[in-house]
């Protein structure tokens, strides 16, 4: 069999690209189609692999926060209505993969909001005291990250 010169100028090419291509850590769920765009866009994504059932939950998870977040850099009511559709779609996911229907979810909303209320009276507190012997006060120091204490 003779050896393909144009096969050794390719595989000459792709180490010439791959010496010189930066890489940078992705390492997140991505929609379906986002490989085949990044290829199409002379991006290399490797690492590429479907989830298990555990993995795709706490991925799952991971991308309800990162949308989340995206919603804290602005106050554009468009980009809102963006980032608030991807929260949902993520949220779909979750509800499809731990089979949990719309009902269960809005009786929980429900006794939640006869319990504490809902959010309509818009209420912020910046910050809480609480003496050593009231209940809450473990609480808050097991928790710094969500209540960081007041020095």
């Amino acid at each position: 069999m003779g050896s393909n010169p144009t096969l050794s100028v390719e595989v000459e090419l792709n180490l010439i690209i791959l010496d010189i291509m930066k890489y940078f850590r992705f390492e997140k769920l991505v929609r379906d189609s986002i490989v085949a765009h990044m290829e199409e866009n002379n991006q290399k994504p490797t690492g590429v692999r479907t989830l298990s059932g555990e993995e795709f939950i706490a991925e799952l998870i991971r991308k309800v926060i990162e949308e989340a977040k995206e919603m804290k850099g602005t106050m554009d009511r468009e980009e809102l209505k963006e980032e608030i559709a991807d929260v949902f779609e993520v949220l779909d996911y979750l509800k499809e993969v731990l089979n949990l229907s719309n009902s269960e979810i809005e009786e929980i909303k429900e006794n939640k909001i006869k319990k504490n209320g809902g959010f309509s009276s818009r209420t912020y507190i910046e910050k809480v005291g609480v003496t050593e012997d009231n209940k809450w006060f473990q609480y808050y120091l097991d928790n710094p990250d969500k209540y960081p204490e007041v020095k």
